[in-house]
């Protein structure tokens, strides 16, 4: 099938599959060079690896031998440990796409800083003009404010539940989302794990407590709609990235989307789009403007806040009414905190 006419990939019709012996010449190459130039970084992994599992913040920062540690960072432009400079090509998976210490960033938040304060625990102007900003860039009529993509995912689903009272999830086989347990099912398992292609059987980590979720693959619209005929008054929600990033770049084929969004509205259930990732990166408005296919909720982080924890999800006013009556309750301290919304107000302007 054709890429969805949105997005642009070419691929050359013919290629020649590389030596498997000079692709492990190259990498033993590339390791030796690594770790002659990457000591300090190897000491102070020894040195974090005391008080924090495996040396570092997330788990995915840990590679073998030891990861590069970056004590400092501006532009596009990184400085580790070991004094080398190194031009940042993940940028925090696009939260930093505005660059490090953007200018108008650090303009903003040390107003904040030094004038306006930096957690209230109450409404503020700061927050209500961010939402009206972000409803306006994104197409969305309601939306609340978290402090990580993991969050808005949680929420979303748990409006779906309130809204549709079903409990069910679909979500796309080998697709991160955060740290939810219904969304850590299938995120990448192992192939003997998970059963034949045409009928994948959901993989759940032990320390998971998962409820029901069907795994699906992405852009396969028959596997979703048989998921959908057997299980679909039990399903809430489906979740998907628009164009999936945890599995390399995955494109969407051309209507398959758009078929997305026909089944989820005959069977009645809510679409979320995660763009946590591709929020701002796939466009000014997100990937869903960009496809022009618009999901029920929207979940969005990284992008948006300028390098400040933010986070967000909203959508339809009839599904996000769950909140406001009651349904299903909300909460954050940190919620729209005037720290974060005024970087978040600096991303909007840039």
């Amino acid at each position: 099938p054709a890429h969805d006419p949105g997005t642009y990939r070419w691929l050359p019709e013919a290629s020649t599959p590389v030596d498997p012996d000079r692709v492990q010449q190259l990498l033993a190459a590339e390791w030796e060079r690594f770790t002659s130039t990457t000591g300090a970084s190897g000491e102070h992994n020894v040195r974090a690896s005391r008080t924090l599992p495996l040396g570092v913040t997330s788990s995915f920062q840990h590679w073998d031998p030891y990861p590069v540690s970056i004590q400092s960072a501006r532009g596009a432009w990184l400085t580790d440990v070991d004094g080398r400079r190194l031009l940042d090509l993940s940028m925090g998976f696009g939260a930093m796409l505005v660059g490090h210490l953007n200018p108008v960033v650090v303009e903003h938040v040390e107003r904040a800083l030094h004038e306006t304060g930096t957690l209230f625990v109450t409404p503020s102007p700061q927050a209500t003009e961010m939402s009206e900003r972000f409803c306006r860039r994104f197409g969305l009529d309601m939306l609340r404010f978290t402090n990580s993509g993991t969050e808005s995912l949680m929420y979303a689903i748990r409006v779906a539940r309130a809204y549709t009272h079903r409990k069910a999830i679909v979500k796309i086989e080998g697709g991160y989302h955060g740290g939810y347990d219904g969304l850590q099912v299938s995120v990448k398992p192992a192939l003997a794990d998970i059963g034949p292609a045409d009928a994948p059987v959901g993989d759940v980590p032990f320390d998971v407590e998962a409820g029901t979720v069907h795994v699906v693959a992405y852009n396969d619209l028959p596997m979703l709609e048989r998921v959908l005929a057997e299980h679909g008054s039990y399903i809430a929600a489906m979740v998907v990235e628009p164009v999936i990033e945890n599995l390399a770049i995955v494109l969407p084929d051309e209507g398959y989307l758009a078929g997305v969004r026909a089944l989820c509205d005959q069977h009645g259930v809510v679409l979320i789009f995660d763009e946590v990732k591709t929020g701002l990166t796939a466009g000014p408005a997100g990937a869903a403007q960009r496809l022009g296919v618009q999901p029920d909720l929207i979940t969005l982080a990284k992008s948006i806040g300028g390098g400040l924890p933010l986070a967000a999800f909203g959508g339809r006013r009839e599904v996000m009414q769950v909140v406001v009556d009651g349904r299903m309750a909300h909460f954050g301290t940190y919620n729209g905190s005037p720290l974060v919304m005024a970087a978040a107000r600096a991303v909007d302007e840039i």
